[in-house]
């Protein structure tokens, strides 16, 4: 088979595995290898981005890679599994000492386990590299039981996979003349440990003071594969190397699912969402960077509501407005959140509504935008904050008869939000179950997002409406 052939080929044409000579040239690539001794990782149709993945893990010239990737996205199979059993088994002479190194003992006691099964009881594996003489010198087997530990091992080929965990003495290590040759990193920190500068900066220390220095100068790589954790944990800072390679897969890339065979519908990625929460969605399958505390607003607030109720149809509408004057690319956008407030037994609610506008206009189109929006509900306000160049469009609104009222909101961003983080908490402030995703993960990701638009004009919809005469109901508890 065409080594350059999409992954989704091979996969789908099996008949290269009754082939001993197809197999023996297939396996020198990892992705050819992936798929003749571990096909039992791959049960369903490969995603497009392992081709590119696979490649260069597979790559020898590629010498540090940084992998961030979705949550079930196979990183750590291809990775911390598939590329150490390749690159022992076909290419000892490239790397002699492999170090697979996870952020805890027991996962690195796991990582190797699941090596040692792989050369144990993979009866392909088995097959065809007991029979490869030559560079191997004899069969492939151990040279001694003692070798066979739960993180050390010595193959008959002269190879040695030594596990090691985060913040481990790696500095000076040597496998005979060897320094190691080969060393993958698989989620070098967890949530907890990111939590604190000094936990991030001892990271930092320890893979440039023990880890970069460890590794063979000539031909040795460094592969580091994660998650978004925090905006200074080791993965956003290696992502500033300019001598690293940089991959990042998340689960949603332009409004279409990364891997269609695991997700082939919309309802299969709200179903996960729904399983995992917001947080949770949004840091391990979108890669955004999300605040485990000191948010402004807590994930278990939100409320959602998936039917409208009657009282939508006679409430008090109105629409918040962030405007911004320019259609770069780096630019803020304009958005505009719409809801609706009214009383239900006795409580008032915002009931938000779905599809808010966020996008890059221009001043034009943005008063042609607000002007639909009155045509189609002619009673429905609109707030906009009376400053800057804000001033204009609210005179333009009122020149073309349209319903605006001038906000005054005092303090900076942050202060605003907590004005009305209680009416969110208490639950006055209710959010469609689809269609305010965007707003949502600004919401929660308030001072990490690098767009904060939706979180303002969604401010300004609150208070504007909670000053045309909502109450506040009280909230229980509230620190």
């Amino acid at each position: 088979m065409d080594p350059i052939q999409p992954l989704q080929s091979w996969w789908q044409n099996k008949s290269f595995l009754d082939d001993h000579e197809m197999r023996r040239k297939m396996a020198r690539t990892l992705k050819g290898f992936c798929l003749i001794y571990l096909p039992h990782y791959l049960t369903i149709a490969p995603a497009d981005f392992h081709d590119e993945l696979l490649t260069a893990l597979g790559d020898h010239r590629e010498k540090m890679i940084e992998v961030l990737g979705f949550r079930g996205s196979a990183k750590s199979t291809f990775g911390s599994l598939a590329l150490p059993l390749w690159a022992a088994l076909e290419h000892p002479d490239l790397y002699p000492f492999i170090l697979p190194i996870a952020d805890t003992g027991l996962q690195s006691a796991i990582n190797i386990a699941n090596i040692k099964e792989e050369l144990e009881n993979n009866t392909l594996i088995m097959q065809d590299y007991g029979e490869i003489k030559g560079k191997f010198g004899e069969d492939f087997t151990l040279e001694s039981e003692e070798e066979w530990q739960a993180k050390n091992m010595l193959l008959s080929n002269g190879v040695r996979i030594l596990a090691r965990s985060r913040g481990q003495k790696v500095r000076g290590l040597r496998h005979r003349q060897n320094r190691p040759s080969l060393v993958i990193i698989d989620d070098p920190e967890d949530l907890e440990w990111v939590r604190t500068k000094e936990n991030r900066d001892k990271t930092e220390r320890w893979l440039r003071g023990e880890i970069i220095p460890a590794i063979d100068e000539a031909q040795g790589r460094l592969i580091v594969i994660g998650n978004q954790l925090h905006t200074d944990a080791l993965m956003a800072r290696l992502n500033r190397y300019k001598s690293f390679k940089h991959l990042e897969y998340a689960l949603i890339k332009n409004e279409k699912t990364r891997w269609s065979a695991k997700y082939p519908t919309k309802q299969a990625l709200d179903d996960q969402r729904d399983k995992v929460g917001a947080t949770a969605w949004q840091r391990e399958y979108l890669l955004k960077i999300v605040p485990e505390e000191g948010s402004d607003i807590k994930e278990e607030w939100i409320q959602y509501y998936d039917i409208e109720p009657p009282e939508l149809q006679t409430g008090l509408s109105g629409t918040g407005v962030d405007l911004a004057i320019s259609k770069k690319e780096t630019a803020d956008c304009t958005a505009m959140v719409s809801g609706t407030s009214f009383v239900k037994d006795g409580i008032p609610k915002i009931y938000i509504r779905p599809n808010p506008l966020n996008a890059r206009l221009s001043f034009h189109e943005t008063i042609e935008t607000t002007k639909a929006m009155s045509t189609a509900n002619p009673f429905s306000l609109f707030f906009v904050e009376n400053v800057a160049y804000q001033k204009a469009a609210i005179e333009e609104m009122e020149r073309a008869l349209l319903p605006v009222i001038a906000m005054t909101a005092g303090g900076d961003k942050r202060a605003r939000l907590r004005a009305v983080a209680v009416y969110i908490q208490n639950g006055t402030v209710v959010f469609p179950h689809t269609g305010c995703e965007d707003l949502i993960i600004q919401l929660l990701g308030f001072g990490i997002e690098e767009h904060d638009d939706l979180v303002d004009a969604l401010v300004y919809l609150i208070l504007g409406l909670v000053q045309q005469g909502m109450q506040n109901p009280e909230v229980i508890g509230l620190i």
